[in-house]
């Protein structure tokens, strides 16, 4: 059995480094032998990783019956990402002192939202490596024209047993967000939410955006705190760095 080495691979490699489980013994159908290790398993293929640094990259459908066990046990799982808000919305008027004719009639909103995050596991095969789930909620301030992190919430689980062993679920902290609505626009609005989820060896399987610009720049958001802004200067950059 020969090791297909290819860009993505390596980019596979540089990304997921950390991903590696032990040096073993693979055997394919024909009975070929090959000693590496476990760097990812992706749309039906495996990337092993040899002693010497040469990468192989191999169909999962023609490896041995054990072998795909220990691929499907040692991978997570899939996982169907569901956020629901629960949001409260309070309106109050405003006129200051120093306001003349044309500047009157403000109205300040405030929002209270929160964020209920529901993991749902498929498939049978078991899987009890924990695992990270973080969930940013992101804002955009109005006359600043930047995005924020509203709020950052990080969850370590593990799928047990019973009733609920298929399903974990979080909520967020809480989000307040003020909007000053009249004759001009201000304040903080909700813009939309990330999850990523992260197995127990720092690697990123699984993201969810509510808008797909989200998912794009994950890898950028995932380094913020809360109450960082964002400018969409930032997110070009970003992308550039990226490439």
């Amino acid at each position: 059995m020969k090791p297909v080495i290819t860009a993505l691979a390596l980019c596979f490699t540089l990304a997921c480094l950390n991903a590696r489980s032990e040096m073993r013994t693979w055997t394919d159908v024909r009975g070929n032998t090959i000693e590496a290790e476990l760097v990812e398993n992706m749309h039906g293929q495996v990337t092993l990783l040899r002693a010497n640094g040469n990468e192989a990259q191999i169909s999962i459908s023609s490896l041995s019956a054990d072998d795909q066990k220990f691929v499907l046990v040692n991978s997570p799982p899939k996982i169907d990402i569901k956020v629901n808000a629960i949001t409260s919305r309070q309106n109050k008027g405003f006129s200051p002192d120093s306001a003349n004719d044309n500047d009157r009639d403000f109205q300040i909103q405030t929002t209270h939202s929160q964020y209920k995050v529901t993991l749902k596991r498929s498939g049978t095969i078991p899987y009890k490596k924990p695992i990270q789930a973080e969930l940013y909620v992101i804002g955009y301030k109005k006359q600043a024209q930047e995005y924020v992190i509203l709020s950052k919430t990080v969850k370590k689980f593990t799928y047990g047993e019973g009733d609920k062993a298929d399903e974990f679920v979080f909520e967020s902290n809480p989000v307040t967000t003020k909007t000053l609505q009249g004759q001009r626009d201000g304040g903080t609005v909700y813009h939309g939410n990330l999850v990523a989820l992260v197995d127990d060896q720092g690697h990123v399987f699984d993201v969810k955006g509510s808008r797909s610009k989200m998912e794009e720049h994950a890898a950028f958001i995932r380094k913020q705190n809360a109450g960082f802004s964002i400018t969409k200067e930032d997110l070009i950059s970003a992308i550039n760095e990226a490439q």
